[in-house]
């Protein structure tokens, strides 16, 4: 594939959001030879270099669409797929997603949640990218991560499994860009990028709605998601 290409539609049904497969992404999966397939989904705030960033994961110095206004400029999903960059024996599948908070879209909570839940659904590697240095604003950007666990279930042999979602969802991953100030010191040296987030998503002490907030956050993601850094 040379360019992207748009892999989902959302329609409006009787009220009510539905998201389908583009024919034509259907057409070129289906085409493919059989061969194992690592998806990698970029999702994150609307005008943050996510799709920069899914150009960066292909390889590529163009491809998925960059804006510079402040409306959303990707809207629904787009993918490009080609071969593994390390296993040959591989695909390798980017998703580029339509940024999280769109302040021209009424319904936009909604839209967040089925879009977050698809890409999970969806891949292996999920990116959550995010832009400057971090601070309490960008540890709250991780809330709807934490409120997959509401619109997603898990059924084996018909019996439902509730909230074990851990070892079903993907391995969570967290892109900062354009970070500036350096990590604190701990413990007589500077903490690295992986210690610095997970010191940012420890539980906090105390009973007040915000830190209940904080602990619930922190908690679902966690518990929903592999990282090496949550261990």
């Amino acid at each position: 594939m040379e360019n992207p290409i748009k892999l989902t539609s959302t329609r409006l049904v009787n009220n009510r959001r539905q998201i389908t497969i583009s024919p034509e992404a259907e057409r070129i999966i289906s085409g493919l030879p059989p061969r194992s397939l690592d998806v990698v989904t970029v999702v994150g705030p609307m005008r943050k270099g996510k799709s920069h960033l899914g150009n960066l994961l292909c390889n590529k110095k163009s491809g998925f669409p960059l804006g510079d206004e402040l409306e959303s400029k990707t809207k629904d999903f787009w993918f490009w797929i080609g071969p593994h960059p390390v296993q040959p024996n591989r695909y390798l599948m980017v998703i580029d997603t339509e940024g999280l908070g769109d302040y021209s879209d009424e319904e936009q909570n909604d839209k967040d949640i089925k879009h977050l839940v698809l890409a999970t659904l969806l891949s292996n590697h999920l990116v959550f990218n995010l832009q400057g240095n971090p601070d309490h604003t960008f540890v709250s950007q991780l809330r709807l991560m934490g409120d997959l666990a509401e619109h997603v279930r898990v059924q084996a042999d018909g019996k439902d499994e509730g909230n074990n979602l851990g070892e079903h969802f993907p391995e969570l991953w967290v892109a900062v860009q354009d970070a500036h100030l350096k990590t604190p010191h701990r413990n007589g040296r500077r903490l690295t990028a992986d210690e610095y987030l997970e010191v940012m998503l420890e539980r906090k002490d105390g009973h007040t709605k915000a830190i209940r907030s904080h602990n619930e956050m922190t908690d679902s993601v966690k518990a929903f998601f592999q990282s090496d850094i949550f261990d």
